[in-house]
């Protein structure tokens, strides 16, 4: 969950818009081992209309690191300005306090060159995992990151000046962005009529073309093209057959599509190991790379003695380097019999 407000200094100059993101890292034994510079995502935020998320390295930012790191990336994209923001980590007590935090010393510039900053040593894992700290709780950690956007605008003289700005130096407080909710609510209404078809086993699913040419590029490229040659939606097809994964597996592709998670009411009905299985193979076939990411995040937890061989063969057949280092990372932990 965030909360995002916005407050501009006396002088009218400086525009700082804050967004805090709290998110805990389950499982947290489990993280380690993936190997140095590898990293786990936490969900995306807004901040500022500018998309975010943390990335946690349990084993060190550097080789040989006995430092926990913890970096803030935007979602850099072409068209989207440079910021300048600065940002805070604090690990927090089972109760909410906060038990440790660490802030950058100035504003960094996120842009095309870097847009990522963050700390490699941050706390030890020794300190992380001790009861002096106090954080770790049944193998999870609660996170807290706040980010401030700095950002210039005029000062509002003799009040010719946009109106905007004087609501933001009065202190006015933002509301959280509530659009993708918005979004969503009308997409279920059905006010909005299903505009393509998918047959997947002998089971028809429809969809809104534009919604889920958003969140991968295999649907975007499908339906609409490249931008000359024919596409799905204009060859007239009253449903677009797919193979190679199974309805289950598309069913909860839609589902993260829709809801940007994973579908946990139907992993639970087809059993966590073998689903996620099929979701993280669906998610590469379909190139949506956070849902694949959150997948192999699941499928660490499966890695054990008569399973390993498997996984690995997997990550290595969908080119999942994190989920192949943590199978390499058991395997050498093993003792010869």
């Amino acid at each position: 969950m965030g909360c995002c407000l916005s407050a501009a200094d006396a002088g009218g100059e400086l525009d700082t818009v804050s967004g805090t993101h709290q998110f805990t890292i389950r499982a947290y034994s489990q993280t380690k081992g993936i190997g140095s510079g590898k990293s786990i995502l936490s969900r995306y935020f807004t901040v500022d209309g500018r998309t975010w998320y943390v990335r946690f390295y349990p084993d060190g930012y550097a080789p040989n690191s006995v430092f926990v790191a913890f970096y803030l990336q935007t979602l850099y994209k072409p068209h989207c300005r440079a910021v300048r923001a600065g940002f805070t980590f604090q690990l927090l007590k089972p109760d909410g306090t906060v038990a440790y935090s660490r802030r950058s010393e100035r504003p960094c510039s996120f842009d095309r060159r870097c847009n990522s900053w963050g700390f490699r040593v941050f706390v030890t894992r020794e300190a992380l995992e001790g009861p002096e700290l106090g954080v770790l709780h049944e193998d999870s950690i609660k996170v807290r990151c706040t980010v401030d956007v700095v950002n210039s605008c005029w000062k509002n003289r003799g009040g010719g000046g946009d109106d905007r700005w004087a609501s933001v130096a009065g202190g006015a407080m933002a509301p959280q962005s509530d659009f993708a909710a918005n979004a969503m609510r009308f997409l279920k209404s059905g006010r909005a009529p299903f505009d393509v078809k998918f047959s997947v086993g002998g089971r028809v699913f429809e969809a809104h073309g534009l919604v889920v040419a958003a969140q991968s590029e295999w649907f975007a490229t499908a339906l609409y093209g490249h931008g000359g040659e024919e596409r799905w939606a204009e060859a007239g097809l009253p449903c677009v057959a797919i193979s190679g994964t199974s309805p289950e597996a598309f069913e909860g592709v839609l589902h993260y599509i829709y809801h940007d998670e994973l579908p946990e009411e139907l992993i639970k009905a087809h059993g966590e190991a073998a689903m996620t299985r099929q979701l993280f193979e669906a998610a590469d076939m379909f190139l949506i790379e956070r849902m694949k990411q959150m997948c192999a995040g699941r499928l660490r937890r499966f890695i054990k003695d008569d399973t390993v061989r498997g996984i690995m063969d997997l990550a290595q057949a969908h080119s999942c380097k994190e989920l192949e280092q943590a199978c390499r990372t058991f395997l050498g932990r093993r003792r010869p019999y």
